[in-house]
């Protein structure tokens, strides 16, 4: 699975460069679009999230965030990944879903 979308003008901080905000919210999507076969229609909540950035991105720029489950098993999924501008790394990221039942 792949998340991505095109950088605009307001996803920058105001030295020019994405905010790094965005770039997490952008994660935080992007782990449950990696575990949309796990998740199997289920809905989920972001128990841990966590990223390095690696380098600053720019309007523009073709973000895509890729990666893959490394681990999932009863209600708990876990997610590794790499988002990339034009192709450059920029956040490596790792994430943990809980499953939930809606009430």
């Amino acid at each position: 699975m792949v998340a991505a979308f095109r950088a605009e003008e307001r996803h920058m901080n105001g030295a020019g460069f994405m905010h790094g905000g965005c770039m997490m919210t952008f994660a935080d999507s992007a782990i449950f679009t990696i575990a949309t076969d796990e998740l199997a229609g289920s809905h989920g909540v972001t128990m841990h999230l966590a990223g390095d950035f690696l380098d600053p991105a720019s309007v523009g720029q073709l973000i895509e965030a890729r990666g893959e489950v490394v681990r999932a098993g009863g209600k708990t999924i876990y997610v590794v990944g790499m988002i990339r501008a034009d192709g450059k790394p920029v956040l490596s990221f790792n994430g943990i879903i809980r499953k939930i039942t809606r009430r």
